[in-house]
């Protein structure tokens, strides 16, 4: 794609459909913090950040900028080799091809020079390009090492304006309230960028020493703004976050003070002296709180019968609004995530972009075919396909509504398990509190 593309009406209209999509199938609230902070605009800077939820990662930053303004992003290599035309969709939409060592080998990193020159058009062209220095997305709330391959990228543009342009990199990170659930929030916090002109002469000397330093510099911001829960014993730390035994999980905040609240709860397990015991108990809590078919939080609410009944009611009286809603909001909800095989971090991205470039649009036209020539509905149809958005956050408000009822009813129907469960929560709550 030339640079001069981003000016054209498809690209914009494109941009303005994929953001719409996006905004009303994956995002509840949006959040951005030093939004100020990043350079001016026709300015030459790189975007770094965190890697966590695939797809999900570049596209919440894209959509986080003000509409017009236009970036790049680089993305795994072997998304380019799904099929010709979806190749040059991705070319034209401002992805660039990233050749890792770990997938496509030492031979493969040769190919990085060609993205190298495309990126350094076009940063010195004045579009940011977005990078994930840890060459790969993680499973979850914790940083992996970082490549030096970002720095490099950002030296090879500078070299492009003959040293004479400064160029940045802007550390920033992102933090997600849920990573499978459509409707969820998502925070992109932005850093002060970080110059790499006074390091021109520097790099030229002692290239690795600076690319080491520089690289050092950015993860470590970078860490100190997500939450970095560590790898070691992930699952038991991230479900006793979530639980209803971390204080935050019932108050009423925003995903910025939940991420606060968060982290002060992840270091102090972290430091705890009694941690080892912890993550035992929380493992023996997770496994039973699953097997007994409820969350921690409805074990911590204690739901009654008559609540419980009059949801039943309610959720009775809709279930004709929500079958109707179910076109084609289920098929897009169900059916993407069962294409996945192994990595679960694709779900949500698998959901957005069949919604977006395969299932809306088919449906939409079946639903004009259906309605317009098989019974002459041509006005009516277009009314149901734009009530499609109000619909389909009915849907997942009922099924999330539903999810929590039939936990409610486990709840109720097998005291046994629960009485197990308040031991364990109440040992854990002791050790805690120490």
């Amino acid at each position: 794609m030339e640079v001069s593309d981003y000016n054209s009406w498809r690209y914009r209209l494109t941009k303005d459909y994929l953001k719409f999509i996006y905004e009303q199938l994956l995002v509840r609230h949006r959040y951005t913090m030093g939004l100020e902070k990043l350079p001016q605009k026709g300015e030459r800077y790189f975007i770094v950040c965190n890697h966590q939820n695939t797809a999900n990662d570049p596209l919440n930053i894209v959509f986080s900028l003000p509409q017009r303004q236009h970036i790049c992003a680089m993305a795994r290599a072997n998304v380019f080799t799904v099929n010709p035309v979806f190749t040059r969709f991705l070319y034209w939409i401002g992805l660039l091809p990233a050749f890792r060592f770990g997938w496509e080998g030492a031979d493969g990193l040769e190919s990085n020079f060609d993205s190298f020159d495309i990126v350094a058009e076009r940063i010195n062209a004045g579009f940011p390009v977005i990078v994930f220095p840890e060459a790969g997305h993680t499973q979850g709330h914790y940083l992996d090492r970082f490549t030096t391959g970002t720095v490099r990228m950002a030296f090879h543009a500078a070299k492009f304006s003959a040293w004479k342009e400064d160029v940045k990199i802007v550390p920033t990170a992102h933090h997600y309230s849920d990573y499978f659930d459509l409707h969820t929030d998502f925070l992109w916090m932005i850093d002060d960028p970080i110059s790499l002109k006074p390091y021109y002469k520097a790099y030229q000397d002692h290239p690795n020493n600076v690319m080491r330093d520089i690289t050092h510099e950015i993860r470590n911001r970078i860490q100190r703004m997500m939450l970095d829960e560590g790898i070691d014993d992930y699952e038991e730390k991230d479900y006793l976050r979530c639980s209803a035994l971390n204080p935050a999980t019932l108050q009423q905040l925003t995903l910025p003070e939940r991420l606060e609240a968060d982290k002060r709860f992840i270091n102090m397990l972290n430091e705890h002296p009694k941690k080892a015991e912890i993550i035992a108990l929380t493992a023996q809590l997770k496994a039973k709180e699953q097997q007994t078919g409820v969350d921690d939080t409805t074990v911590a609410l204690r739901p009654g019968w008559l609540k419980c009944v009059l949801w039943i009611l309610v959720l009775l009286a809709l279930l004709p609004c929500w079958v109707v809603s179910l076109w084609p909001q289920g098929i897009c909800y169900s059916l993407p995530p069962r294409l996945i095989h192994e990595d679960k971090m694709f779900t949500n991205s698998y959901r957005y972009v069949m919604s977006a470039l395969f299932l809306y649009p088919l449906f939409a036209l079946l639903t004009l075919l259906v309605m317009g020539i098989g019974w002459g509905l041509w006005w009516q149809a277009l009314v149901w396909i734009l009530l499609w958005v109000p619909l389909g956050k009915f849907c997942w408000w009922y099924y999330q509504r539903l999810r929590q009822t039939k936990r409610n009813l486990y709840y109720l129907l097998k005291p046994g398990s629960i009485k197990e469960i308040e031991t364990i929560r109440q040992r854990i709550r002791n050790i805690i509190t120490i």
